[in-house]
């Protein structure tokens, strides 16, 4: 008894890691804001968003837009009156 339930254990870790891909997918960027954070304060230019959009890893970005359905690749830029960055965070 001892030794079906040690088989079958090891069967089904066997099967479970056969499950599991042997690389990360490529196709999907996450957004990370660490490295786009020191834009912040600058006054937002088509250069400066698509270099926040690089820096940031986003397949998207969207200025002053708050809406509640989130995706992981897209920044978020908020600007004050003067068009000045005031905040960014993925979303």
């Amino acid at each position: 008894m001892r030794k079906l339930f040690i088989i079958c254990l090891l069967a089904s870790l066997a099967f479970s890691t056969s499950l599991l891909p042997a690389h990360a997918d490529a196709s999907s960027k996450q957004c990370d804001i660490r490295y786009a954070k020191d834009l912040i304060g600058q006054r937002l230019t088509l250069a400066i968003k698509e270099q926040a959009r690089a820096e940031a890893n986003a397949n998207k970005v969207v200025v002053n837009r708050h809406t509640p359905e989130f995706e992981p690749d897209r920044l978020r830029i908020f600007t004050d009156w003067d068009n000045v960055i005031s905040d960014m965070y993925c979303g």
